[in-house]
């Protein structure tokens, strides 16, 4: 597992190293390798955030100046859905309201070592279970695009925009259909049409002229690449 990025963000200074170096230690006793870097001002993170510098943990405490954690917590969610966000705080009345960012733990700092310890645990759990392959890449504005590969059925390019479409939604990304085939041709998506791109999994049958998807939709196929998409897929299909 690579290194994981940790910000720790709370206003009392002197917690901050405390708390960075017993993250440290416990992520060294699990063989695993972290970075924290502490910031004692929300909006300083925020600001760290909107430049599209992530991290994979966030220590928030809540009763922050400027910029509480649970709003904090948003913004960052709004940028990065796949953020794990921990709380440390002594506002344990608000830990319902802390619900809407689905948070991994709640630390209560009247509790701290024993919260500390299970937030832990419950982290490495996380981290550690097989997680769904993840495609980034940024699209035409420097904004991050993660692809969940496994999820995904196909990409349909339609006007100047990208609609990712997967069985329970579908996103609309603005970035070039042949960025997103470069990107998902090693998970066995295939160019079916130059207006769309399809996960082979989801491909119950191939037609003269169409896909047939497991869900029943169709889509288009090139007769140009007729051939080259069923060898493709007679190719998956014994691998």
């Amino acid at each position: 597992m690579e290194n994981i990025r940790i910000a720790i963000c709370d206003d009392e200074i002197l917690l901050l190293p405390h708390l960075s170096a017993m993250i440290r230690r416990y992520f060294t006793t699990q063989n695993l390798e972290c970075e924290t870097v502490p910031f004692s001002s929300s909006t300083e993170l925020s600001e760290h955030i909107q430049k599209n510098n992530f991290f994979d943990l966030y220590f928030l405490d809540i009763d922050i100046p400027e910029l509480n954690g649970i709003a904090l917590a948003e913004k960052i969610k709004q940028k990065d859905s796949n953020a794990l966000i921990i709380y440390v705080s002594a506002k344990e009345d608000m830990v319902f309201q802390t619900f809407k960012t689905q948070p991994l733990a709640f630390v209560r700092k009247n509790c701290f070592s024993d919260d500390m310890l299970e937030a832990m645990n419950t982290i490495i759990k996380y981290l550690k279970k097989p997680q769904e392959t993840i495609v980034t890449l940024e699209d035409s504005l420097g904004h991050p695009v993660r692809i969940h590969v496994n999820r995904t059925i196909y990409i349909e390019a339609k006007d100047n925009y990208q609609y990712i479409v997967s069985a329970k939604k579908q996103e609309m990304v603005r970035c070039s259909i042949t960025e997103l085939e470069k990107a998902l041709t090693p998970y066995r998506y295939i160019r079916v049409h130059r207006s769309y791109l399809v996960n082979y999994k989801y491909i119950r049958r191939i037609n003269p002229d169409h896909i047939l998807l497991d869900d029943g939709r169709t889509v288009p196929m090139s007769r140009l690449r007729k051939k080259e998409i069923r060898q493709l897929f007679m190719e998956y299909d014994l691998s």
